[in-house]
């Protein structure tokens, strides 16, 4: 009886326009390394005032560089943040991968990747997850943002119930199908989409 009059009152308090999270502006926090975290919402235009709820992180427009859709509990509701970074000429600092499991689960979750690349920062490491974030999905493939790095030595894939797998051949501003027991990194031709602002 308590705990359904309680959840009645809060119910009317957010009809009432009341906040779930007492107001707070959205925040993105940039890793500074050893000198912390900087807050540059406002600098990237991230710290509109909502009741955030849910953030998924893709390459909705498939250039290279992530894009954040997030949902507010207020108006609107729904926004695609659509990142702009514009690296030197011809520059593509980045490489994208899928994964595919044979053996283990088809969508590879669990699955660990490492990415190591001459010069800095030489390795980087992401898992494959599902449900990542709070009430949202991300997309599966995995993003490695490489700064400087000219070259990837190799690719490195610890498969869900199984060892690790090494694929070669993957060049930095590529897209990549990595197929479990398959050992060759498939070349997926993305095309960049055009979004109207």
């Amino acid at each position: 009886m308590r705990y359904g009059s309680a959840w009645s009152a809060i119910i009317q308090l957010v009809r009432d326009g009341h906040s779930w999270s007492g107001n707070e502006r959205n925040r993105l926090l940039l890793n500074c390394g050893e000198a912390g975290f900087a807050d540059v919402s406002s600098s990237v235009g991230l710290d509109h005032e909502g009741d955030g709820r849910a953030l998924a992180i893709v390459d909705w427009d498939q250039d290279g560089d992530l894009d954040l859709w997030y949902r507010d509990r207020s108006a609107p509701r729904l926004r695609l943040m659509l990142n702009r970074h514009a690296p030197a000429q011809g520059a593509r600092d980045f490489v994208a991968l899928k994964l595919e499991g044979t053996t283990c689960n088809r969508d590879a979750i669990g699955a660990v990747v490492e990415v190591i690349v001459d010069g800095a920062p030489g390795r980087l490491v992401k898992s494959v997850r599902a449900g990542d974030l709070f009430l949202s999905q991300s997309s599966r493939w995995l993003h490695f943002g490489l700064a400087e790095a000219g070259v990837i030595r190799e690719i490195r894939v610890r498969w869900p119930g199984s060892g690790w797998e090494v694929f070669a051949d993957t060049e930095v501003g590529g897209a990549y199908l990595l197929k479990q027991g398959s050992g060759a990194a498939a070349k997926i031709e993305r095309t960049p989409r055009k979004i109207q602002p």
